[in-house]
């Protein structure tokens, strides 16, 4: 929550990128103007990324608590988005919910679960695990608490490092997280935001210029009824040369419109 008294404007976005991923951020950018235009978007790159590096080896994984303290202050809310990700339906719901001090989506997919070892730990499932793809910071607290505990002997201990730190405070710390996920259909929200959607692209539909998967078949359907995808993150490392390849994932109808979103 809003702990300052002073007055903020609404909302920023922001992402880092390397000169590998600048084509991914180019994509993520052309996305996001194609359903807010308007709104303010920061990417840490060429120069003001090396002066971060230079300052701090580890920067790439410790990055979003980060870059975030430097807007938290003047922002309501700050928005990390990965740079490999496309924007495919409006974020509303995220900018005009205001009762979370840490938004988050899960790690978890179907596809990634028999392909990569499960992420988890500390009593976390991995279907309960975040991932640090998306994430959505109204509270100052949060930030500096996320950025101080990344700092610490125990950070270099972990395995995913901002990650597993995130879920550890999202968990075990006093904050009001929600995961956007978690359908909230009284409020409107009856979409994924990040990986959750990855296992079930191969079913997916257009529908109104809304990327759709169809609820799920059989006595424990997933999704257990239709859902809308907001982003699609592909993740899944730099050495994959499918990454970002829509083509491979799905139909033409959808590709087309992926075109048309990253011009």
């Amino acid at each position: 929550m809003n702990e300052s008294v002073k007055s903020k404007k609404p909302v920023i976005i922001f992402s880092i990128a390397d000169e590998k991923n600048k084509p991914f951020a180019n994509n993520l950018l052309n996305s996001l103007r194609k359903f807010h235009p308007d709104i303010p978007f920061h990417l840490v790159e060429g120069e003001e990324l090396e002066a971060y590096l230079k300052l701090d080896p580890s920067f790439f994984y410790r990055a979003t608590p980060t870059v975030a303290e430097k807007f938290i202050n003047d922002y309501d809310l700050v928005l990390k988005i990965d740079a490999d990700s496309i924007i495919v339906g409006n974020l509303n719901y995220v900018f005009q919910t205001k009762d979370y001090d840490i938004g988050t989506v899960v790690n978890w997919n179907r596809k990634d679960a028999e392909e990569y070892p499960l992420v988890g730990g500390w009593g976390i499932l991995p279907i309960e695990y975040f991932n640090c793809g998306f994430v959505a910071m109204r509270s100052e607290k949060f930030v500096k608490h996320w950025k101080d505990v990344c700092q610490t002997p125990q950070f270099d201990r972990m395995q995913y490092k901002e990650q597993d730190l995130l879920n550890a405070l999202c968990y075990f710390g006093n904050y009001n997280v929600r995961c956007f996920d978690h359908l909230d259909p009284l409020a409107g929200n009856n979409s994924w935001w990040g990986l959750l959607g990855k296992g079930e692209y191969k079913d997916a539909i257009l529908r109104n210029k809304e990327i759709t998967i169809p609820k799920g078949k059989g006595d424990k359907p997933f999704p257990p009824k239709e859902v809308s995808i907001k982003v699609i993150h592909f993740a899944g490392g730099q050495n994959n040369p499918q990454k970002g390849n829509y083509r491979v994932m799905f139909n033409q109808e959808i590709i087309e419109y992926l075109d048309s979103l990253i011009k």
